[in-house]
């Protein structure tokens, strides 16, 4: 079972990140390559600003876990638009996550439920945390995008949309 785990969140690694695939990105990052610096993103910050520090890289790993199944969706949150698409992203991610701890069960599938919930939720430090670093970690790919192949106009949405949603003053002053 626990093979079979990892199997499936190594498919992350082959799970190309929606939003830039959309902007005609070429080459775009896997979701596992997301994950991998946001965790140390969290890491650092959450060491910063005397946070636990093990709860946002554990939240940093897991938060797209289920996409490993359901795959990427690219969604903008508080738009009316998507709305009912994010609604149903959620619940799709809920059922994947599922599917997925099965294969892990007890208490580490137990931490990684509710982990993935706290983030969902963003009730807690970590959680905020973890989520507006999702978005800062975004704006440091998109740059790196915009650099590397002249796309700044393309993914101004990136940096429009980042900035809409850090509030935390440090990660302000990052941005």
């Amino acid at each position: 079972n626990l093979v079979e785990f990892f199997h499936i969140a190594g498919k992350l690694k082959l799970e190309k990140r929606r939003g830039w695939i959309i902007k005609k990105v070429k080459e775009p990052e896997s979701v596992s390559d997301h994950s991998f610096r946001l965790a140390l993103l969290a890491m650092v910050f959450a060491e910063r600003q005397k946070l636990d520090v093990c709860k946002a890289m554990k939240m940093a790993l897991v938060h797209d876990l289920p996409e490993a199944i359901c795959g990427d969706v690219a969604t903008n949150p508080g738009d009316e638009e998507n709305i009912e698409l994010c609604n149903a992203k959620h619940k799709r991610e809920e059922q994947a996550l599922d599917k997925i701890l099965k294969g892990v069960g007890g208490k580490i599938a137990k931490e990684f439920r509710e982990l993935w919930q706290e983030f969902e939720a963003k009730k807690t430090k970590e959680a905020v945390l973890v989520y507006e670093l999702d978005r800062l970690e975004a704006i440091f790919q998109a740059q790196e995008y915009a650099n590397r192949q002249e796309l700044k106009a393309r993914l101004q949405v990136f940096f429009d949309y980042g900035d809409s949603r850090l509030k935390n003053q440090e990660l302000r002053k990052v941005f």
